[in-house]
């Protein structure tokens, strides 16, 4: 019981502690993936409100070019006037007009590479083919031959007074922007931040790796795709390229075509939890051992201290001898039975036994060979009390005292002719000495209200001293009815 109660103890102890740190896991990952979408809420709302300006400003220069108002100013006049908000544009590599032959007509910086043959870039021909009035935000593009000079080409539909395609306003933006914005993120040793568009093209990526890289296209693969499905999330994924478990935190810069993605590495993000379950997890363990331990000590001693008390018990009940019950065990025997039998009405036998001539054979072969003697005859008697609920004791010197429940004078009568026959057979103690006998008193008794064991014993031990008297290696029996002998057999 108790070894149970304290595997369970140990149990209960691993459950809560283990519950107690998926918890704590739980509460690291929404920690972690709360943390980063504000990043990239912030992030968002600050792109939106960059690409609102460049907006602002490309509404402004439509409006001017098609109202016609400054179609009597000189060019130079004209300058400042189209492009005075250009400025507030962050990052700007400048805003032009281009007539519907994709010709720039005017320019608030030197025309660039960019917009060569203009006509037949996607920025320019999505407005030539179609009525659309909003913002277009192009792939990145090299905007020179230095390395790592990419810019994106935001542009917006003109359209003349009777509704047909009169050119577009661009604006050429920087991708500097963004790595400035995100430069002071800490995302970790290996997290980043990525722009993409929603066709799942790379726009940039910060930190840099060679990995990724603006341009790319990304739409095929199975993380991009679930960014599609939803607006703004989280989720935990293996990275196909890293071959990390990381933790993706994404949103849509409002309407725009473009998402903002921070990952995070689970490496980094549990690294602290980790080393707290570690911790906790090692104490726990020692202690749900160091627990079991002090069980098994605890048990071990019951134990020894049970054994030790049985040990006493039997020493306290047995006779060292011939390992047959003692006197005192005897009396208790007795009296239980007794009082057993007078409820029951059952009855109850004792057979007196006391080896024959024992005090000569004792003076004449030495003490050692009448403890020897004594150990044989009472093998003998216990081989022969088989039932349990029968007792073979010692009562004293030479003498043996049989307890039979339940048993009639008949077979108390057999019982004893059986003992006394095969201590008759047995070989001396050693060649030596001569062959032992015994004499046997038997009596049986119904025990009545108000009647004694008293009786039983004494009237067993007068049977027992006529055998002795009548010859000896002989069984009497003294019953209600009388006397009787079973003579020895003779051989013919």
């Amino acid at each position: 019981m108790l070894v149970w109660a304290s595997v369970l103890s140990v149990v209960a102890i691993l459950s809560i502690v283990g519950y107690l740190l998926v918890r704590e896991y739980r509460n690291t990952e929404n920690d972690a993936a709360r943390s980063a979408l504000n990043i990239v809420q912030l992030i968002s709302r600050d792109i939106r409100n960059t690409i609102s300006i460049y907006d602002s400003a490309l509404n402004s220069l439509v409006s001017l070019v098609q109202s016609q108002a400054l179609a009597s100013l000189s060019p130079q006049t004209q300058q400042p006037l189209l492009f005075d908000r250009a400025a507030e544009a962050p990052s700007n590599a400048g805003f032009y007009v281009l007539d519907a032959e994709g010709k720039v007509i005017a320019g608030s910086r030197p025309v660039g590479p960019l917009l060569d043959n203009a006509r037949q870039q996607p920025w320019f021909k999505v407005h030539l083919k179609a009525q659309n009035e909003g913002i277009f935000i192009s792939r990145p593009l090299p905007a020179s031959d230095t390395p790592n000079d990419w810019s994106l080409v935001l542009s917006r539909r003109i359209t003349t007074p009777d509704g047909r395609f009169g050119g577009v306003a661009v604006a050429l933006m920087k991708m500097s922007y963004f790595q400035n914005l995100f430069r002071g993120l800490d995302l970790g040793p290996t997290g980043n931040i990525s722009l993409v568009s929603s066709e799942g093209i790379m726009l940039i990526q910060y930190p840099t790796t060679t990995m990724f890289y603006t341009g790319q296209d990304l739409g095929h693969t199975p993380i991009f795709l679930r960014f599609l499905t939803e607006r703004y999330g989280s989720f935990t994924a293996l990275s196909g390229i890293y071959h990390l478990q990381r933790l993706y935190n994404f949103a849509q810069v409002s309407e725009l075509p473009l998402l903002v993605v921070v990952a995070l590495s689970t490496e980094h993000i549990f690294s602290n939890w980790r080393h707290t379950a570690l911790l906790i997890g090692s104490a726990t363990l020692l202690l749900c051992l160091g627990l079991l331990w002090l069980t098994w000590l605890l048990v071990r001693e019951l134990r020894l201290r049970q054994r030790a008390e049985h040990e006493l018990a039997a020493l306290a009940s047995t006779d060292p001898l011939t390992g047959l019950a003692n006197r005192r065990m005897l009396d208790r025997t007795l009296d239980l039975e007794w009082r057993r039998a007078q409820r029951t009405g059952a009855p109850l036998s004792l057979i007196m036994i006391d080896i024959d001539q024992f005090k000569p054979f004792n003076d004449a072969y030495g003490h050692q060979a009448g403890d020897e003697a004594l150990r044989q005859v009472a093998q003998v008697i216990k081989a022969n009390v088989r039932r349990p609920a029968d007792l073979a004791a010692r009562y004293g010197g030479e003498e043996f005292a049989v307890v039979l429940t339940e048993t009639d004078a008949a077979g108390t009568r057999l019982l004893a002719e059986k003992i006394r026959a095969a201590v008759e057979q047995m070989e001396p103690v050693n060649p030596a000495t001569t062959k032992l006998t015994v004499s046997l008193g038997a009596c049986t008794r119904y025990a009545k209200p108000g009647d004694s064991q008293e009786e039983l014993l004494s009237t067993a031990d007068k049977a027992l001293y006529q055998a002795k008297k009548r010859g000896r290696n002989r069984v009497m029996d003294i019953n209600e009815t009388g006397l009787n002998a079973l003579k020895p057999k003779t051989g013919p």
